[in-house]
């Protein structure tokens, strides 16, 4: 079975939530099928918020039906390309409870405060300037940092996956060891000052 796939399926029997990041939209929607296929039960409630994510526009597309199939047994993805209030529902479902593993994009990584005991992360790896690039240092800690939250959790656990001894070994050096790149405020270019200054206004 694939790494990811058992990671999240244990994540379920020890009775806890998943968040899984992966690189890309088709492969958060891929992993969460794959995860949903592995689950043998559908609970009642499930099947009402698949309904009500299917329902969502007024005449559903493929990618809606895809997400409904996976919410009935409790897995669901997230990303950009889905509508505001369908990952208004995955996120308030995952909040409380009855979805137990989301598949996002890393943009799920920023500032969402949600009930993961553990971040499975399915690459740090991101095809950028025509070739695969590991993700900054910064950006794996904010998906990291999703792990075991305060008002959730006392502990939380954040697990990268590799396929190989040396990518282990530069997942270690580069994200366990290495330190996060500086932020430097944009504040001070004068086009994105007044920008802020005029929405201010």
């Amino acid at each position: 079975m694939e790494p990811t796939v058992k990671l999240a399926l244990d994540t379920i029997e020890l009775g806890k939530q998943a968040i899984v990041f992966c690189g890309t939209k088709s492969s958060a929607e891929k992993t969460a099928e794959e995860i949903a296929k592995k689950i043998k039960t559908t609970k009642h409630e499930l099947l009402a918020l698949s309904d009500q994510l299917l329902h969502v526009l007024d005449k559903p597309t493929r990618q809606c039906e895809r997400l409904a199939e996976c919410v009935k047994k409790g897995v669901a993805f997230h990303h950009a390309g889905l509508v505001n209030r369908q990952r208004k529902l995955i996120e308030d479902n995952f909040r409380n409870g009855t979805i137990k593993v989301v598949c996002a994009t890393p943009t799920l990584a920023y500032g969402v405060d949600l009930p993961a005991f553990r971040v499975i992360i399915k690459t740090l790896r991101r095809y950028e300037h025509g070739y695969m690039e590991w993700i900054p240092t910064l950006e794996y800690l904010q998906m990291a940092g999703r792990a075991g939250r305060p008002k959730y959790d006392k502990v939380g656990e954040a697990i990268a996956v590799a396929t190989t001894e040396a990518m282990k070994d530069e997942i270690i050096e580069r994200y366990i060891h290495g330190l996060p790149e500086e932020i430097v405020s944009k504040l001070a270019v004068e086009p994105v000052l007044r920008m802020h200054l005029l929405a201010l206004i």
